[in-house]
């Protein structure tokens, strides 16, 4: 008996649903349709979009994390090599230079710190304008030739050569006068153009 129930409650169901599609209008499944694609493409849309922003977001993360980094990184190295600075500062300060040995070590000491000091001036050339930075970068090449030039000859130095002490020592000597020089002007030309106009 209650098979018979149900079933004849699904006949009754299917008739009527298929009275409702019979007394439906073909144009209306038709504007049916449209409006459930266009709601379909809305929300795919949506998703995409959601989809969009979050991989924006995850990636404007990852790059300020990465800044944050190669600040800490750059900061580190300024810090060791404001470190090392000082340490050579302080030993050339108390530095004998009367034997060879002894002042191959000073000479090799000061091109090494006139090196971090032109080191130092390499990383302030991106602040200074493009216009300014010819003079800049054409001082930094030169420094660079000139310090190989002062470890080619103390490499020399170290050798047993003809070249007599004294006159080895003279060259030497006028070689990182020379480097200093313009390791100084260098680091005042690019003060100079760092500087806003006013």
């Amino acid at each position: 008996m209650m098979f018979y129930r149900t079933a004849s409650l699904v006949s009754a169901m299917a008739a009527a649903a298929l009275v409702v599609a019979c007394d439906r209008n073909p144009g209306e499944d038709v504007v049916q349709a449209r409006k459930e694609a266009q709601e379909e493409i809305a929300r795919i849309q949506r998703e995409a979009e959601q989809k969009i922003a979050e991989a924006r977001r995850e990636a404007q993360e990852e790059i300020a994390e990465a800044r944050r980094e190669a600040r800490q990184e750059r900061a580190g190295v300024r810090e060791d090599v404001a470190e090392e600075r000082r340490e050579l500062e302080e030993a050339l300060k108390g530095a004998r230079h009367d034997t060879k040995e002894e002042y191959i070590e000073y000479a090799r000491k000061r091109a090494r710190l006139l090196e971090l000091r032109a080191a130092e001036l390499k990383a302030q050339a991106p602040t200074v304008p493009a216009v300014d930075r010819g003079p800049v970068d054409q001082a930094l090449q030169e420094i660079e030739a000139k310090h190989r030039e002062v470890i080619g000859a103390l490499n020399e130095l170290g050798k047993d050569t003809r070249q007599p002490w004294s006159s080895a020592r003279a060259e030497i000597d006028r070689k990182l006068s020379e480097l200093e020089q313009r390791v100084d002007a260098a680091g005042g030309a690019a003060k100079a153009a760092a500087k806003p106009a006013r």
